[in-house]
C-alpha cells in the first residue's frame, strides 16, 4: 500500500493494516450431499397445528416474528443416506427422528439409516426477515467432499479475536476454480455474520445460473465497516484470489443496512477494485447523535466512513441504491443525498425507491437476482483517462495508478488528473505536495511518459514511478 509515502503519521496505520497477503490461505473441501431435493414441507408456529406447503414458498410467505418449526421427510433408501439441511436465518435447533442434532451456522450434513426419516428444523423469525429464509432446498443422497457450495476461507488476519481471518465462500456447482471468475462480495448487516446471506435462496439460485462466485467477509461484529473492518473485507478478497482464480476487473460489492453503507464506504475508498457497488438501505452520512455514537463519537470519526464525503471517487464506479420509502431505521433520505450528489457530478447512479417497504430482508430478496446479473457483466473500466480521488484518511493514497502524497498528514487531500492529447493535466489538487503516476496510468504509453501540465494547482511535483527524466 506504499504507506511509507506518508511518513511517521502512517506508522501506526501500517501496524494495523499489515500485509494483506500474509499467512496461509485455505479453502478446504467440506461435506455436501448429492441426491434428491426436498420440495414438500410442513410448517407450524408456536402452539399451532402443522400446515402442508412447498419449500420454495417459505421465503416468499410473510410471517409474524416468532418461533416456527419446519419438518420434512427423507428416504434413506435400502442402505442409508446423508441429508443436507441448508443454512436458515434464525435456525435454532434441529432433530432427526426426534433426536437433537447440532445446528452450527451453515449447511449441516447428517447421516441417516435405511428407510424413511423425519427432519425438524426450529427457526426464530426476526422482525428484519419476517419470513422463513433458507438458502437451498434440503437434499438426501450420497455424502461427498467438495469445494463446491458453501465453504470457509481461512487466511491470516490481525483481527482473528474479533471474528476475522475467516470468510464464507459459495462456489457454484460445476465451477472451474482455475478459470478467472466473476466475484460478488456481500457485506453483512448490523447483528449479522458472514453466514447471513447464505439464507437467501434468490441469491444462490442466480449465482448458480450465472456462475458467479460469492464471498461473505466478516464485518468484525457491529463495526459500521470502519478502518479495520474495511481492511478485513479487502484481506478476504485478496486471500480468495490465492485459492480461486478471480478476474480482478470483475469484482462487485454489495450489502444491506450496515453492509449497504459499508459497500459504498469500501467501494468509494477503493474504486479501482470494484466493477459495481449496490447498497440496500445503507447510510451515506452517519448521524453521530444516534446509535452509532459508540463507534463514531464525533464528526471527524464519521468522516472516515461517510460515502457522501468521498463521492468524487466514484467517477468510474456504477452505483445502485435501493431503499424502502417506509424505512425508519435508515431513512430514505440517506440514499437521496448520495444519489443527488452523484447526479450533480454526472456520475453513474441508479436509485430505486420502493414504496410501502421498510428496513427488511425481503426487500433484498426482491432485488438480489438482479444484483447478481449486474455483477455478471460489470467490469472495471480500462483505461480511465481521468481520475478524481478524495482521501479522508492518511493511508488512502489514490486509485487507478494515480497516487497522492499529502502536504500535511491530517485533513482531506484531493486530486483531479486527466490525460489529454497534449499530456497529463493536473486539473486540481488540495493538500497535495506530490503526485506519483504508475507507468501506463490514465491510458498513457508505459514506456514513454507524456508531458505533465500542472494547470490547476500550485507547488505540486508530478513524477512517473520508476522513470528517471
Amino acid at each position: 500500500m506504499a504507506l511509507e509515502r506518508f511518513g511517521a503519521a502512517a506508522a501506526g496505520i501500517a501496524l494495523i493494516l499489515g500485509t494483506r497477503s500474509a499467512g496461509a490461505v485455505t479453502l478446504e473441501p467440506h461435506p455436501d450431499v448429492r441426491g434428491q431435493e426436498v420440495t414438500a414441507v410442513d410448517v407450524r408456529d408456536d402452539g399451532d397445528s402443522w400446515r402442508a406447503g412447498a419449500w420454495d414458498d417459505l421465503s416468499t410467505t410473510r410471517r409474524d416474528p416468532g418461533s416456527y418449526d419446519v419438518r420434512f421427510a427423507v428416504d434413506g433408501g435400502p442402505s442409508g443416506a446423508a441429508v443436507m439441511v441448508p443454512h436458515c436465518a434464525g435456525r435454532k435447533r434441529m432433530a432427526v427422528d426426534g433426536v437433537s442434532v447440532q445446528s452450527p451456522p451453515g449447511p449441516v450434513v447428517v447421516d441417516v439409516g435405511p428407510g424413511r426419516h423425519e427432519v425438524l428444523v426450529g427457526i426464530e423469525v426476526s422482525k428484519y426477515e419476517r419470513r422463513i429464509a433458507c438458502g437451498e432446498r434440503p437434499r438426501a443422497g450420497t455424502r461427498v467432499q467438495t469445494v463446491e457450495g458453501f465453504g470457509t476461507l481461512t487466511f491470516g488476519s490481525p483481527y482473528v479475536p474479533r471474528g476475522g481471518g475467516q470468510a464464507v465462500v459459495f462456489v457454484p456447482p460445476g465451477h472451474d476454480v482455475s478459470r478467472p471468475c466473476v466475484l460478488l462480495v456481500g457485506l453483512h448487516p448490523w447483528n449479522g455474520t458472514p453466514w447471513t446471506y447464505a439464507a437467501y435462496a434468490e441469491l444462490l439460485h442466480e449465482a448458480r445460473a450465472r456462475d458467479v462466485v460469492l464471498l461473505f467477509p466478516s464485518g468484525l461484529g457491529n463495526s459500521l465497516y470502519t478502518a479495520e473492518a474495511e481492511d478485513e473485507a479487502m484481506r478476504s478478497i485478496d486471500a480468495l484470489t490465492e485459492v480461486v482464480a478471480v478476474d480482478p476487473r470483475a469484482v462487485s460489492l454489495w450489502g444491506a443496512s450496515m453492509g449497504g453503507a459499508g459497500a459504498t464506504t469500501v467501494g468509494f475508498h477503493h474504486p479501482d477494485r470494484f466493477a459495481s457497488v449496490t447498497s440496500f438501505f445503507g447510510d451515506s452520512k452517519y448521524d453521530v447523535t444516534t446509535y452509532v455514537r459508540a463507534l463514531l463519537p464525533d464528526h471527524a470519526a464519521a468522516h472516515g466512513v461517510n460515502a457522501l464525503d468521498v463521492v468524487e471517487n466514484a467517477l468510474h464506479l456504477p452505483v445502485w441504491l435501493i431503499h424502502g420509502e417506509a424505512d425508519r431505521t435508515s431513512p430514505i433520505r440517506q440514499s437521496e443525498m448520495l444519489a443527488g450528489a452523484m447526479r450533480a457530478r454526472h456520475l453513474d447512479v441508479q436509485f430505486d425507491r420502493v414504496p410501502h417497504v421498510g428496513h427488511q430482508g425481503p426487500l433484498v430478496a426482491r432485488f438480489i437476482a438482479r444484483v447478481v446479473d449486474r455483477a455478471a457483466t460489470a467490469r472495471v473500466p480500462t483505461p480511465v483517462r481521468r481520475v478524481t480521488y478524495r482521501s479522508v484518511r492518511p493511508w488512502d493514497e489514490g486509485a487507478y495508478g494515480v497516487h497522492l502524497v499529502r502536504r500535511t498528514p491530517h485533513g482531506n487531500a484531493f486530486v483531479d488528473v486527466e490525460a489529454r492529447d497534449d499530456g497529463v493535466h493536473v486539473r486540481h489538487a488540495e493538500n497535495v505536495r506530490a503526485i506519483v503516476l504508475d507507468p501506463g496510468a490514465l491510458g498513457t504509453a508505459a514506456g514513454r511518459p507524456p508531458a505533465v501540465v500542472v494547470d490547476g494547482a500550485r507547488d505540486v511535483v508530478v513524477s512517473w514511478a520508476g522513470h528517471t527524466p
